[in-house]
């Protein structure tokens, strides 16, 4: 796993091209005025991954909902926000 920082500037002038550049276990970490944000951008897998480290209950879910889609048991996009929108 590696970490790397980008200033917010640079990473909103380049996104595409800042995230092409990440690694499956690599984290970016935000920076604003050169001081870290807070902020970060991680792959989703590695995020599951800290994920279960806090709360594996979460993982879970996770698992129960891939056999749900598995299964079929799924709503279409307008079935879940077709009143909202």
């Amino acid at each position: 796993m590696s970490t790397k920082t980008i200033d917010a500037t640079d990473l909103r002038n380049n996104l595409s091209a800042t995230i092409s550049t990440l690694g499956k276990d690599d984290i970016l970490f935000i920076k604003s005025r050169g001081k870290l944000t807070g902020k970060a951008i991680i792959d989703d897998e590695l995020l599951e991954d800290l994920l279960l480290l806090k709360d594996g209950e979460y993982i879970a879910d996770i698992a129960r909902a891939r056999e749900e889609i598995k299964q079929g048991n799924i709503y279409t996009f307008n079935e879940v926000f077709g009143d909202v929108l």
